[in-house]
């Protein structure tokens, strides 16, 4: 995904920017930004979940999108909002990208639209635009991490391989040295043979 990576933060317009739509929620229609990110799902849903736990935000769950209460963000503007986010698959058969849901309230019920406040309304575009980019850079993150435990892995591996090769080394000389005695003690051996043999001999001749 490191090309994934280079391509949202050198071509943000790659992508489509976020549009205005509606969404049920509660079984009322709500006035919604959706916009879709060249992600998985569960990665979006992990990089909002970190980057609000940063600021010392936690989620909640409701009616499937996950509320974030009380928040305070510059781009957003000067108060404190609720804002709810849902992430899916863009597709049933495309697991790569997704769609992300985002509706604000100023509290409660009072939930924002481009004709209630629209400052509001399009600094939440603009962030939700730029959400690609944190999305992005929380991927690259998992990526390394992911190596970095790969490589602590292989390093393992090859450690182990090493160890092993020393304990080999060992049973090869052991053998070795095995062999060299088991073939001194054939020669030992041969002569005894031998030396049997000569008194067999010598027995044989003082036959009567």
């Amino acid at each position: 995904m490191c090309l994934a990576f280079l391509l949202c933060v050198s071509y943000p317009l790659l992508y489509a920017q976020s549009r205005i739509t509606e969404v049920e929620y509660q079984k009322v229609s709500r006035p919604a930004i959706v916009h879709e990110i060249p992600f998985t799902a569960k990665a979006v849903e992990k990089a909002i979940e970190e980057e609000f736990a940063k600021k010392g935000y936690k989620g909640t769950s409701s009616k499937g999108f996950t509320v974030y209460k009380g928040v305070r963000l510059p781009q957003l503007g000067p108060d404190a909002y609720d804002i709810y986010f849902m992430t899916e698959k863009k597709s049933r058969r495309d697991n790569d990208n997704s769609t992300v849901t985002m509706m604000i309230t100023k509290g409660f019920d009072a939930f924002v639209s481009q004709s209630t406040d629209a400052t509001l309304f399009t600094n939440a575009q603009t962030y939700l635009d730029s959400l690609r980019n944190i999305v992005a850079v929380y991927d690259l993150e998992q990526q390394i991490l992911a190596q970095e435990d790969e490589l602590k892995k292989a390093d393992k591996k090859n450690e182990s391989l090493k160890e092993e090769a020393k304990d080999l080394e060992k049973k090869k000389k052991k053998l070795e040295d095995q062999i060299e005695d088991n073939i001194k003690d054939q020669k030992n051996q041969e002569k005894e043979v031998e030396k049997q043999k000569q008194i067999l001999e010598t027995l044989k001749a003082n036959r009567k």
